[in-house]
């Protein structure tokens, strides 16, 4: 028997469940994802991604301040601060190139 924990450089929510709906430079959020999940945490950056209907766009960065993993849920939640948002130019090219195959916007 073993343990199953991702482990991710990415946060990838949808809007409406975890996504804000007002995202800000500075500004700082909660989050919650099904499943056990391990991200980076401060000061280590990760990639803020909103997911729109199953493809990716990528955003800015952001920094993991706190995360918690609930084995009897299966969920890991958490909290993060945007520390930069992507101008539209830039967005394009990361999405092309850093989403996985046919995900990107």
């Amino acid at each position: 028997m073993g343990s199953s924990i991702e482990i991710n450089d990415t946060l990838k929510l949808k809007r409406g469940a975890g996504f804000p709906p007002d995202v800000r430079e500075g500004g700082e959020y909660s989050f919650a994802l099904p499943g056990r999940r391990l991200f980076h945490l401060k000061p280590v950056r990760v990639f803020l991604v909103e997911e729109i209907e199953g493809k990716w766009n990528f955003i800015g960065q952001a920094l993991v301040l706190e995360q918690t993993i609930d084995a009897e849920r299966d969920e890991t939640r958490g909290r993060f601060v945007v520390t930069a948002l992507y101008t539209k130019e830039y967005a394009a090219l990361v999405n092309r190139h850093e989403s996985p195959p046919g995900k990107g916007l």
